[in-house]
């Protein structure tokens, strides 16, 4: 799907990264590679949504034991960037959908000859309604892009992945819409990151304000080293 796009994106993530990532110190995200990442290994960020990914980074903080991101949020913020992505797996077109079903057949088919048994996809807590935990789907992309990249010649990589999810509670008991509602990416190709920004009305951190969010956010790594909490999942 060869589609030049240029969209506006938000980054949960701790305030530090945030002024990093603006400020220019920091270049750019590092990838998440989690067997439950919803679409595969990349950087995550809500499309167009600021006020969501903020609330990611504050159900992060809130529950550090979770691990929702590989480091932990001490000071819950939100970045922006502009992404110029030119070639998608975009689960909102009929054509990655058909992209990610040929590769589902033929990911599963491997497994059956070698008898290994088919991830699933599982909630992740008894609460869970929303089967958050997403390891068929990753591995499916996972393999896709495996694939593409060893085929003769290889076929060229999707440089990001985008998918609409409904989560959260109905807004009404018959509704078609959740609360939590969303379009998330994830970002393989760094250099479609046009810019980064901050939203609005935030501003920079001065020095202090830093050097105080940084010594939060090494307390928090510190406390990180704990054992985790287990998803109560079969796996």
């Amino acid at each position: 799907m060869n589609s030049s796009t240029a969209l506006v994106a938000y980054h949960g993530c701790d305030i530090t990264t945030r002024d990093d990532l603006v400020s220019g110190r920091q270049q750019h995200l590092h990838h998440s590679d989690n067997r439950y990442d919803w679409l595969g290994p990349g950087a995550y960020f809500f499309e167009g949504d600021f006020e969501r990914a903020l609330l990611f980074a504050q159900a992060s903080h809130l529950n550090p034991e979770r691990r929702y991101t590989a480091k932990p949020i001490a000071t819950p913020a939100a970045v922006g960037a502009v992404l110029q992505v030119q070639d998608w797996l975009d689960m909102t077109t009929q054509a990655g959908i058909k992209e990610f079903s040929s590769a589902y057949q033929a990911f599963t088919a491997g497994l059956t000859v070698t008898g290994t048994p088919v991830p699933e996809n599982r909630p992740a807590s008894d609460t869970d309604t929303d089967v958050i935990y997403r390891v068929l789907d990753n591995a499916v992309f996972t393999w896709l892009h495996q694939a593409r990249a060893s085929q003769q010649p290889p076929r060229p990589s999707f440089q990001a992945v985008r998918a609409a999810f409904h989560q959260g509670d109905k807004v009404a008991p018959t509704s078609g819409f959740h609360v939590s509602t969303h379009i998330q990416i994830s970002l393989l190709d760094n250099k479609c990151v046009v810019g980064w920004f901050l939203p609005l009305g935030a501003t920079l951190l001065t020095e202090h304000q830093y050097g105080e969010a940084k010594a939060r956010l090494n307390a928090a790594l510190a406390a990180n080293k704990k054992p985790r909490i287990r998803i109560k999942v079969q796996q």
